[in-house]
C-alpha cells in the first residue's frame, strides 16, 4: 500500500515542483527500503512561517511539557522538526527558508526529508519515548551538580537549572539526530544527508564565532544564554560528523572541518569527550551509554560554567 502525502510547500511555480518531486522520490525510496507498516499516511510542510505554522497545526495538539523538542524548537527558532501523538497524522516541519532551499539543491532538499522520516519511525516505533525517559532519569545527576554550586551572578541556582533543562533537551536532540541519521544512512541515504549537512555548515560556520573575552563581557551583562548559545553550537554542529565516522565514510572529514567553529578552549576541552562517547552509540537500546553521554554533557557543561564563574569572582 502506497503511503499518502498531504503536501503543503510555500513555493510556486519551478520550485514547488522540484520540492514536490524530492519529497515523493524520497518516500518512494523510502517505502523501497524501509519497512513502514504503521505508516500510513504524512503530512509534510514546507514553510517560509515555521513558527506561525507550528502554532496553528501542532500547539494545540500537544502537551509541551511532555514534548521538549516543540517548545525549544519554537522559543530558540530551531529549524526542521517531526511530531507525532497516538491517533494523530505524523507531521514533518520544514523551514523553507534554509539554504538548501535557495540554491535549489534537490539531493541535500532529499537529505532533509530522510532525516525527518527516519524520525517519524523512531517515534513511531517508540524509540524516542524511551529516549525522552532517560533523558527524565538524568535530572537526578542535575540536582546533584546544583548542589555542590555557589551562586555567581549570572549563575546563580534557579538561573543554572533553566540552564541545564536546555543543555539536557538539547543532548537528547542530538541523540536522537544521530540515531535517525545512522539508521537512513544504513538504508543507503548518506549522500543526500551530507549533501544537507555540508550547505547548512557552509552557510552557518561563518556567522558563529564565540571568544573567552567576548563570552565574559557578556556574562557581566548577565546575559547568561551566551554561555549555553556557545556550548550547544559548538557541540550540535559537531554532532553532523558522528554518524559518517561509525560508517567510516570519507565525508566525516569535510563536516569535521566545516563544524570547527570558533568557540573558546574550555569549551573544545570539555565537548571533545561527549562527541568521543556519541562515537559510541549505536542504538536506541544501550541505554546504559545513553545515559552516560546525557550525564557527561551535564557534568562538562557544569565545568564550562565553573571556569566563568572563576573569572567572574
Amino acid at each position: 500500500m502506497t503511503l499518502m502525502i498531504e503536501k503543503h510547500i510555500d513555493f510556486k511555480g519551478d520550485d514547488a515542483r522540484l520540492i514536490s518531486r524530492a519529497i515523493s522520490d524520497t518516500v518512494k525510496d523510502f517505502e523501497k527500503r524501509v519497512r513502514m507498516k504503521k505508516l500510513k499516511r504524512i503530512r509534510i510542510f514546507v514553510t517560509k512561517n515555521p513558527v506561525q505554522i507550528c502554532k496553528k497545526i501542532i500547539l494545540p495538539r500537544v502537551e509541551l511539557k511532555r514534548h521538549s523538542e516543540i517548545r525549544e524548537w519554537i522559543c530558540e527558532n530551531t529549524t526542521s522538526f517531526s511530531y507525532w501523538q497516538k491517533g494523530e497524522i505524523p507531521i514533518i516541519m520544514i523551514d523553507a527558508n534554509e539554504k538548501i532551499f535557495k540554491q535549489r539543491n534537490y539531493k541535500a532538499i532529499r537529505g532533509l526529508i530522510a532525516h525527518e522520516l527516519m524520525h517519524i519511525m523512531d517515534k513511531l516505533q517508540g524509540i524516542e519515548k524511551k529516549l525522552e525517559e532517560d533523558a527524565e532519569r538524568s535530572v537526578k545527576n542535575v540536582f546533584c551538580l546544583l548542589a555542590s554550586h555557589k551562586d555567581v551572578k549570572p549563575f546563580t541556582r534557579d538561573r543554572l537549572l533553566s540552564s541545564f533543562v536546555r543543555i539536557t533537551s538539547s543532548a537528547l536532540l542530538f541523540i536522537k539526530d544521530i540515531l535517525a541519521n545512522t539508521r537512513a544512512m544504513s538504508f543507503g541515504f548518506d549522500e543526500e544527508i551530507y549533501e544537507n549537512y555540508r550547505i547548512e555548515l557552509e552557510s552557518v560556520r561563518k556567522e558563529i564565532k564565540f571568544t573567552e573575552e567576548g563570552i565574559l563581557k557578556m556574562l557581566k551583562q548577565n546575559r547568561k544564554h551566551v554561555l549555553d548559545d556557545a556550548f550547544l553550537a559548538y557541540l550540535g554542529l559537531n554532532v553532523s560528523w558522528i554518524p559518517f565516522k561509525m560508517f567510516h565514510n570519507k565525508w566525516y572529514r569535510e563536516l569535521q572541518r566545516l563544524s570547527r567553529i570558533e568557540v573558546p578552549r574550555i569549551i573544545k576541552k570539555e565537548c571533545e569527550p561527549i562527541l568521543k562517547e556519541m562515537l559510541k552509540l549505536r542504538s536506541a537500546s544501550e541505554r546504559e551509554e545513553i545515559m552516560k553521554i546525557l550525564k557527561l554533557t551535564q557534568q562538562n557543561y557544569f565545568k564550562v560554567v565553573q571556569h566563568y564563574c572563576k573569572r567572574l569572582r
